[in-house]
């Protein structure tokens, strides 16, 4: 095969410009172990691709042997998508044959993909592939933070142990989450924990003392935080259990063990470096010490002919919180290498992005945190080659107000540039916390400016979203009133406070409650009344507003408008009760979609991010593992408090409007203009958190101290840091080193943000408290560039005079309610529309008039029908056993499924089930008739062959194993009431106890009911036990029914069993009597 230079291989594949002197080293670079250090905008995602493509062009690898790795879906289909379009590309060009005359790169290139995926989703399919070996569960499913702090704020609240700590059980769960995390991020066992926690305590007891100085109070806490953690220890050992009971785990623990599998078991790397000889890792500073370990496990000792190469920029390392480090590209060279061969560094640093003003600036700010030797991370960035000119605009003001007003003026003046120049218009303002959004989103509404907040508070609140969850929860939760407010408010209903106040009452009426009562003014009186209203029992009931809502009452208490609004709420509600609670959870919140027009309604006013955010909703409500509506609602509001409210839709720059988001969002993102904006000292001021007063952290390598201390005091100051005297010099403390830290991770965070500009970029910081000074860089950049300045305030505001309290107060601000501003083209548009309805052409007699007749007549029938307050159903004449567990259970539900019937779709759990009667009848020697689960088509749900066998094995060690069943799949025929129950007894034994006697077993393969559950399943064996008895003619045979869980164990057999007339009650009681 021919070599073939990337110069030539960029022209094969028509490139408009061909690889710069960097690029093209890189991307040519000789097989092995290679870091690229990559500047902002220098175009990496770009490189990586084309190597790859050199690599399989030049015959150094075939596409299946490339494995890609970066952190987010996204990133990943963007750089899969790149490198499957080159090699698509080279597939077809002309010199395909010149290059490689045998054909066989042709016919590879065509059929075969290359694997980029995410670092989680790699890890995840390690453990799927070899979790055994460690062991773990390779089929756990991941679970979600939300579902991980529900099972954990169990654990602590029936945890029995010993606990130190004061806070309460939510503040408990929430340490203990963190401190799981941290451990995983750092792969730390609870043992290894034990043993540096004892070392330190053992450490700071045997320090002696200099002359008679003792330890400081606060230095004594350090091992009081020690022990504390210690009394976790048992929390987390409880919580990984439970997680292991549940075939659960989540995405930390997935990467820890991941990590700690490819430690432990060096034929995983083996296998992995013969089944990928091309490895390219994404974003190679933001890994975590758990990836770290996985990665260099797996790929350090890198094969002759094999190529691993990481990208990564040591300045855009801002997730240390999440458990990053920039440390691991400088690790790089050391950990992945091939024999003695030192790992070859490249360098990216020509900005393809920024123009050179901007990179005056960004170098600046990197020249502060990597210096300016040679031996610095990576070069200062350059300009590419014919960059237009930027714009800069740096200020400190003397208030937040003033920063904000200057800020909003500059995007309202880009923006209305753009506009009139007929050309779009990208900007983003980028804030360091969501709570810095709010005032500026204000002052570009003012202004008349479109805008976006993007990603505040997470996808459930999201005003279409928030709007969706409502609406879903009015259907079930009448006693919602937040819900039920949110959409009577908001522009799905725009009720007024006036007929918002009626119906408050009205609610307050259905309840039974009057007007508030007066109380006496004689002061014991008084007390006995207040008494006396405090301990009266509560209603029955306590109705909500969306009963009022379903029950207005008097029409004249509410405006015609208000009545005509709440009427059409209430229609669509009750249609959705009638027709779409029965169905699926995704196909009812498509019909509340639907039913309500939300989607219209965002299209309709432009926010195509909130079509973004349906979609996600509705891909969130698809994977939620329950069938339950009121246990999704119940997830939801989890996942508000303890996970951010979910993950919105995906980040993208948007044309032609503002988006305001934090500088961690940003980025990966460029815009044509950009502000970067409160860049004080109190806005990016550092704050340092260590093992040695926060329970949620690990001991640190890097502390250090108790070995270099030659006395109690002497370890205080290498702890803390002390001023030079004249005895001894200056000494900086293990805390300033760590708080330098976080002070660096700030520098690269104001880095990221300010080279996410192309063309225009502000910079701006005020006074937002008194003792605010300009951000040390916003300093540095004001140096860098002086002409930029347009204003900078150098002292601090003069305090207030003080007043005799005669100065006037302004008037407060007014405004309406609910604040509903309408679109006035929409407003004209259905102006147009009532004046074309109000002059309709004459209706003539013909096949059209009488067809939509026809039609509109069954589309008003329908209407009226779902009016309807009660549907009756008929109950059906021939019932199953289970009919009668689900009647007893939900007699509303199970009318429902009666009168709407849907399918439900087959699932793992059905099948392993039915595969597990299948191998218990071959067991038994007995062979029954096909059910319905057992028909032709319910199988495309594959049985997972693991959980399979782990009920095989529990069976075999159960007390059933050995007794052999006198009937297997046992039909019955039987009579209840008014209808016919038919169905199969799994096996029928005879009773141990009783020679005379019988025992039913009904084998299940799920989890054993408890409290309600539990009483509804009990009437399938009370019908087992009815149809035995008839079957044997007698009356009051001794007959025993009992469930066997054969994945717990578990063999419930209740005392309590319904006997025929209470079963003819059940069915009685579900019948309305119609005289």
């Amino acid at each position: 095969m021919r070599e073939t230079s990337p110069v030539l291989l960029s022209q094969y594949l028509g490139q408009k410009f061909p690889p710069t002197d960097q690029q093209a080293a890189i991307i040519g670079d000789r097989p092995g172990p290679l870091l690229v250090v990559a500047g902002a905008g220098a175009g990496k995602t770009e490189t990586m691709a084309a190597r790859v493509v050199w690599l399989v062009a030049n015959g150094l690898a075939r596409p299946d042997e490339i494995l890609g790795l970066t952190f987010t879906r996204k990133a990943a289909q963007e750089l899969g998508r790149r490198i499957r379009q080159r090699l698509e590309t080279l597939a077809g060009v002309p010199a395909i044959r010149d290059i490689d005359p045998s054909g066989e790169l042709e016919k590879n290139l065509t059929t075969i993909a290359p694997t980029v995926s995410t670092y989680d989703s790699y890890a995840g399919q390690l453990i799927r592939e070899y979790g055994l070996l460690v062991p773990v569960e390779p089929a756990a499913q991941i679970i979600t933070a939300a579902d991980l702090y529900a099972i954990a704020h169990e654990v602590v609240t029936n945890h029995t142990g010993e606990l130190g700590a004061t806070q309460q059980v939510a503040t408990v769960t929430e340490y203990l989450l963190k401190l799981i995390d941290e451990m995983n991020n750092q792969v730390m066992s609870p043992d290894e924990l034990v043993e540096e926690t004892r070392a330190f305590l053992l450490g700071m007891e045997e320090l002696p003392l200099d002359g008679t100085k003792d330890y400081t109070k606060a230095t004594l806490k350090w091992p009081e935080m020690q022990r504390l953690r210690l009394q976790y220890l048992p929390l987390i050992e409880s919580l990984r259990a439970e997680l292991t009971r549940r075939d659960v785990v989540t995405f930390n623990e997935q990467m820890s063990v991941a990590a700690r599998l490819a430690a432990e078991h060096p034929a995983i790397g083996v296998s992995q470096r013969a089944r990928y000889k091309v490895i390219m890792l994404d974003e190679y500073q933001d890994t975590s010490h758990a990836q770290r370990i996985l990665l260099s496990s797996l790929f350090g000792d890198v094969n002759e002919g094999s190529t691993i190469t990481a990208v990564g920029d040591p300045m855009q390392s801002i997730y240390g919180w999440r458990g990053a480090t920039a440390a691991n590209l400088e690790a790089f060279v050391d950990d992945f290498r091939r024999g003695e061969d030192a790992t070859v560094k490249r360098e990216l640093t020509t900005s393809w992005r920024n123009p050179p003003e901007i990179l005056t600036l960004a170098n600046a700010v990197s020249d502060s945190v990597l210096g300016r030797g040679a031996d610095r991370a990576v070069a200062a960035l350059e300009p590419r080659d014919g960059a237009d000119p930027g714009e800069v605009t740096l200020g400190f003001y003397a208030d937040q107000e003033e920063e904000i007003a200057a800020v909003a003026d500059l995007m309202a003046r880009e923006f209305r540039a753009r506009k009139e120049a007929g050309e779009k218009f990208t900007g983003a303002v980028l804030v360091r916390a969501n709570k810095h959004s709010q005032p500026i989103a204000d002052a570009l509404n003012e202004r008349g400016i479109p805008f976006e907040i993007v990603g505040r508070g997470g996808l459930l609140r999201t005003p279409e979203v928030a709007d969706m969850v409502a609406l879903a929860t009015m259907l079930i939760r009448p006693q919602d009133s937040a819900a039920a407010l949110r959409v009577l408010t908001g522009p799905v209903v725009g009720l007024g406070l006036t007929d918002l106040v009626a119906l408050g009452q009205r609610a307050k009426n259905l309840a039974g409650r009057g007007e508030r009562l007066i109380h006496p003014e004689e002061p014991i009186e008084r007390l006995a009344s207040q008494l006396a209203e405090l301990t009266a029992d509560p209603p029955d009931q306590v109705p909500g507003l969306t009963d009022a809502v379903a029950d207005l009452g008097e029409r004249g208490r509410y405006s015609e408008e208000g009545v005509r609004r709440l009427e059409l709420l209430s229609s669509r509600l009750r249609q959705l009760r009638t027709t779409s609670l029965a169905k699926s959870l995704p196909d009812l919140f498509a019909d509340i979609e639907n039913v309500f027009g939300v989607r219209t309604e965002v299209l309709a006013s432009g926010n195509l991010a909130g079509a973004v955010h349906l979609d996600r909703l509705h891909d969130e409500v698809a994977a939620y593992s329950g069938d339950s509506l009121s246990g999704l609602l119940d997830f939801f509001a989890l996942a508000l408090t303890h996970e951010d409210g979910l993950e919105p839709g995906e980040v993208t720059v948007r044309e032609d409007q503002v988006q305001i988001l934090t500088a961690h969002k940003a980025k990966g993102l460029e815009w044509d203009v950009v502000a970067v904006v409160h860049a004080d000292s109190s806005t990016y001021k550092a704050t340092v958190s260590t093992f040695l007063t926060n329970v949620t952290k690990v001991p640190d390598p890097s502390f250090t101290a108790l070995e270099e201390a030659a006395d109690r005091k002497d370890f205080e100051r290498l702890v803390t840091g002390a001023k030079a005297t004249k005895t001894r010099d200056e000494v900086v403390g293990w805390l300033q080193e760590q708080k330098k830290a976080e002070e660096e991770e700030a520098s690269r965070l104001f880095y990221v943000a300010i080279t996410r500009s192309e063309r225009v970029l502000s910079v701006t910081g005020s006074r937002r408290i008194s003792t605010a000074d300009p951000y040390e860089h916003l300093v540095r950049l004001k140096e860098a560039a002086p002409e930029s300045v347009v204003a900078w305030e150098t002292g601090v505001p003069e305090e207030t005079e003080e007043t005799d309290g005669t100065a006037e107060i302004p008037e407060p601000e007014t405004g309406t309610f609910p604040q509903l501003e309408p679109d006035p083209d929409a407003l004209s548009g259905a102006e147009l529309v009532r004046r074309a309805m109000a002059d309709l052409p004459a209706q003539t007699s013909g096949e059209t008039f009488d067809f939509w007749e026809r039609e509109t007549t069954a589309l008003i029938e329908e209407w009226e029908a779902a009016q309807a307050p009660v549907v009756e159903v008929e109950l059906p004449g021939e019932l199953t056993a289970t009919d009668l567990v689900n009647l007893r259970a939900d007699a509303l539900q199970f009318a429902r499924r009666q009168r709407r019937p849907v399918p439900f779709k087959p699932n793992q759990y059905a099948k392993r089930g039915t595969a597990f009667h299948e191998w218990l009848e071959d067991r038994f020697g007995a062979s029954a008739l096909l059910d319905e689960n057992e028909l032709p088509g319910i199988d495309e749900v594959p049985v997972d062959a693991d959980q399979l066998a782990r009920l095989k094995e529990s069976f075999l060690g159960s007390e059933w194993a050995e007794r052999t069943p006198e009937f297997v799949e046992q039909p019955f025929e039987v009579s209840i009431g008014d209808a016919i129950v038919r169905g199969r007894m799994d096996a029928v034994f005879r009773d141990p106890q009783n020679p005379d006697g019988w025992l039913i077993v009904d084998w299940k393969t799920g989890r054993p009911p408890s409290g309600a559950d539990r009483k509804a399943a009990i009437i399938q064996l009370a019908v087992y036990r009815e149809a035995w008895l008839r079957i044997l003619g007698e009356e009051q045979a001794p007959v025993r029914a009992a469930f066997h869980y054969v994945g717990w164990g578990e063999t419930l057999e209740p005392h309590d069993l319904p006997g025929r007339e209470e079963l003819e009650r059940l069915l009685a009681d579900a019948v309305v009597d119609k005289q």
